[in-house]
C-alpha cells in the first residue's frame, strides 16, 4: 500500500469528547438541510464520469437528494448549475450548449458560464440583469468530475499525488449501489464479512482456522483498519478518508496484474441509492501492459449484461440465490455486496444491533465527531 494522500482540507476527528450524539438517522439523511447533508457538502464531491460528457452535451445529474444540470461549452469545461430555468421551470438539460453558456430549448433564454442570463428572445424590454442561475466550482481529476455544492467559497481541491506519480496508469471502475452510502462505508471498515460474503476470492479466509486480527486506528486522514491472518501472518489494510472516502487494495482480477489500488468516493443519490465514483491505479507496469489490462477489463465489463439491481432484490426475496446465476455475467463481488448492503436497510431503520469485537471498525466510524475547518 502506498503513502495516503494527505488532504489540503483541515479534518480532525475525536471520539465521544464532550460532544452531543449523532444519531443514526443524521448519519444516513444527506438531503438538503440535514446534519450529514450539508456535512458532505463542504467537500469537492466527485459527480460524474468526464469522459461521457461530450462538448455542448448535458446530461441530468441527482447527488444528495437534489437535481442538478450538468453541460460542457465548446471550450471543454464542464459547469454545473441548477437544473431548472428560471423562467417557467423548464429543465436546462433539454436546451442548447452556445459557446460556454446554454439556452433553454422552452423560450431561447440564455445564460452565460457565470450564470447570467443574456437574452430573453421574446421580451421587448428584456430584464436580464435582474435574472441569474445559481452555479457550481467544477474541477477534473482523474477521469472524474467534481464539484462543490456547498456554502460560501470552496476549500482547496483536493488531490491524490500518489495516484499522479510518474509510471501510475489510472482508470475509472464506478457503479450504483440501491444502499445508503453509510452502508458502504462501514463495509470497508467490516472486514470480518469478507470469509462469508465474498468466500470465492482466494484472498479470503477460514474466520474459525484463520480468522484475523482487527484493528483499527485513527490517523490524519480518517480511520485504518487491519487484519492480521495469525496463521500467514498476511495482513489486509484499508483506510476509511473523512468524509466518505476509501483506500485500500482490490483483489486480483487479472493474469498480468496482480496489484491494484482503489480511490472511492461515495456519493449519496438519495437515502437509498449511491454512486461509489472508483479511481483504480496499476503500478509497475508499462503503458502496453497496461492498455492490455484494460482491453480485458473492458472485455470483462462487456459480458456482464445481467441487471444487478434487479438480481439484488431477486435474492434479498428469495427468488433466486446465487447459486442460480452464470458468474461470467454479473461482477460478483459488487453482485454480494449490493445484496449485503441493500439487505441491511438504512441505518436508523435497523432492528437493535448486536455488535461483537470482530466490528470494532463499525463501532469506531460510527463514534467520530467530525470538526472540519476548510482550508483557505
Amino acid at each position: 500500500m502506498s503513502s495516503v494522500p494527505m488532504e489540503r482540507n483541515v479534518v480532525t476527528t475525536t471520539a465521544k469528547r464532550q460532544r452531543p450524539r449523532v444519531s443514526e438517522k443524521d448519519l444516513g439523511q444527506t438531503g438538503p438541510g440535514t446534519l450529514a447533508g450539508r456535512y458532505l457538502r463542504s467537500f469537492w464531491q466527485p459527480i460524474f464520469h468526464a469522459a461521457e460528457l461530450g462538448a455542448g452535451r448535458t446530461r441530468l445529474v441527482r447527488v444528495m437528494g437534489e437535481e442538478f444540470a450538468l453541460y460542457r461549452g465548446q471550450d471543454g469545461v464542464a459547469r454545473l448549475i441548477q437544473p431548472r430555468c428560471p423562467h417557467r421551470g423548464m429543465l436546462l438539460t433539454a436546451g442548447t450548449v452556445e459557446g460556454e453558456g446554454i439556452r433553454c430549448f422552452y423560450h431561447g433564454w440564455k445564460f452565460g458560464d457565470d450564470g447570467q442570463c443574456v437574452e430573453q428572445p421574446a421580451e421587448p424590454k428584456p430584464f436580464c440583469e435582474k435574472i441569474a442561475l445559481r452555479t457550481y466550482p467544477t474541477r477534473e481529476s482523474l477521469g472524474l468530475i467534481f464539484a462543490y455544492l456547498g456554502e460560501g467559497e470552496p476549500p482547496a481541491f483536493p488531490r491524490v499525488p500518489s495516484f499522479e506519480e510518474e509510471g501510475v496508469f489510472t482508470h475509472t471502475d464506478s457503479y450504483v449501489r440501491p444502499a445508503n452510502f453509510f452502508n458502504n462505508l462501514e463495509n470497508l471498515l467490516d472486514t470480518s464479512h469478507l470469509a462469508y460474503a465474498h468466500a470465492h476470492v482466494t484472498e479470503t479466509w477460514d474466520n474459525y482456522a484463520d480468522g484475523p486480527a482487527i484493528s483499527v486506528d485513527e490517523t490524519s486522514w480518517g480511520m485504518r483498519v487491519t487484519a492480521v491472518r495469525p496463521r500467514s501472518g498476511k495482513r489486509l489494510v484499508a483506510y476509511f478518508g473523512m468524509p466518505n472516502m476509501a483506500l485500500a487494495r482490490g483483489p486480483r482480477n487479472d493474469p498480468e496484474v496482480d496489484y491494484r489500488e482503489f480511490r472511492a468516493w461515495w456519493v449519496p443519490i438519495d437515502d437509498t441509492r449511491h454512486t461509489q465514483f472508483t479511481v483504480v491505479a496499476v503500478r509497475g507496469k508499462s503503458r502496453e501492459q497496461f492498455e492490455r489490462y484494460r482491453a480485458r477489463q473492458m472485455e470483462l465489463r462487456k459480458r456482464h449484461d445481467l441487471d444487478r439491481e434487479a438480481l439484488t432484490w431477486a435474492v434479498l426475496s428469495g427468488e433466486r440465490t446465487l447459486a442460480d446465476l452464470d458468474p461470467d455475467r454479473v461482477h460478483i463481488i459488487f453482485l454480494q455486496d449490493d445484496i449485503a448492503q441493500a439487505g441491511c436497510g438504512t441505518i436508523h431503520e435497523r432492528p437493535p444491533e448486536h455488535l461483537g469485537r470482530s466490528d470494532i471498525g463499525v463501532i469506531a466510524v460510527r463514534n467520530v465527531r467530525p470538526v472540519v475547518r476548510a482550508a483557505r
